[in-house]
């Protein structure tokens, strides 16, 4: 009769070990996300949806699971799946919607790393300045409807070489933004707007957004002093330049989505005392903080060749509105490393509200 080996201690721990392994294997991989609400409220009313197709299928197929009351979710990823899925994260009760829906398109091969999101409101409430406590609505669709095909918008996005998606602006801790008159480059030298008049028109804005934005200073402190430094990034000069063919002009550079200077011409010296000047003020240091234009509302920063019955001699509250919730939206952005945002609302609105194509402008 052949002998029967012991099994030691070590030799059926090994047995059990390899006994669980298939079932280990057989877990799925998981989708993970983290969801933050812009105006800082719950968001365990919301529910994530992972949307997939196999290869050759022609039905979409669908799993879902809610948001936690941390903003953690997690959706299993089916093995067969195709690499592109479409993930959204939406009210769980679509009648009573307080968030845009924000749809974003992943990679099979992102899908494993967690999912930050940023849930713009359908209506902000401003807290502070001339329209404090006044409730807005808020359309990511319409702040990114160009005037006219190929023209400016009101959110000036800028994509990145990886596929991330910013919206231009100032980082929140430049506030308030130095401001310095360039005689040096002005025509002809020496030339600078009325002191005066140009900073009567920067607190009319300013009152409208109830927050000092910018402050005054003098152009030599804002160059670069010497080799090590690269220069200031948090500086808005203004020229006087008569070959204009238009009031003003501003041009808002930087990288990555991040504006580090802003240039402001006006076109004459006396331009910002005329009765439009506090409204031409406004309207091009608007485009210094990153802002294009817009005739979806009444604005500070309409298209005054396209849509002239839309200007405003001050910003308006859909300004405000608007330019708080970019604003926010980048800052939770920045802080907390999340990827969607502004950009995930603005294809949420438009596919899942208004049933129109995602394709951005």
């Amino acid at each position: 009769m052949p002998r029967v080996p012991r099994l030691t201690p070590l030799m059926i721990l090994l047995a059990l070990m390899l006994a669980a392994a298939p079932a280990a294997a057989q877990q799925p991989a998981m989708l993970r996300g983290r969801v933050v609400a812009a105006d800082g409220a719950r968001t365990d009313s919301l529910r994530a949806f992972v949307r997939w197709r196999a290869p050759g299928d022609t039905a979409t197929r669908v799993d879902s699971a809610a948001v936690d009351s941390a903003g953690r979710f997690a959706l299993p990823l089916a093995e067969g799946a195709a690499d592109s899925l479409q993930l959204v994260v939406d009210a769980a009760d679509r009648g009573a919607r307080a968030y845009h829906p924000a749809l974003a398109r992943i990679h099979r091969r992102d899908a494993q790393a967690e999912q930050g999101i940023v849930m713009v409101p359908r209506t902000w409430t401003i807290p502070t300045g001339r329209y404090a406590g006044e409730s807005v609505a808020v359309s990511p669709h319409r702040a990114r409807t160009p005037v006219c095909p190929g023209c400016s918008v009101f959110w000036v996005k800028d994509p990145l070489p990886d596929g991330v998606v910013r919206f231009q602006g100032w980082p929140a801790s430049r506030f308030p933004l130095r401001v310095a008159f360039d005689r040096e480059h002005s025509i002809p030298a020496g030339a600078a707007p009325d002191s005066a008049a140009f900073w009567r028109g920067v607190e009319s804005m300013e009152d409208a957004f109830g927050m000092d934005l910018f402050r005054p200073a003098r152009y030599l402190q804002t160059l670069a002093r010497g080799m090590e430094e690269i220069g200031a990034d948090d500086v808005v000069l203004v020229v006087v330049d008569p070959g204009l063919p238009v009031a003003g002009l501003t041009m808002a550079l930087g990288r990555r989505g991040i504006v580090e200077y802003a240039a402001v011409s006006l076109q004459r010296r006396d331009v910002v005392r005329t009765g439009y000047g506090p409204e031409l003020v406004g309207h091009e240091m608007m485009h210094a903080l990153g802002f294009g234009h817009t005739c979806a509302w009444r604005s500070i920063s309409a298209d005054l060749r396209r849509c002239p019955e839309m200007r405003s001699p001050s910003p308006t509250p859909e300004d405000v509105a608007h330019a708080q919730v970019l604003y926010r939206v980048r800052d939770l952005q920045s802080a907390g490393g999340l990827r969607w945002g502004l950009d995930a609302a603005v294809a949420g609105e438009r596919v899942l509200i208004f049933g129109i194509p995602a394709d951005d402008p």
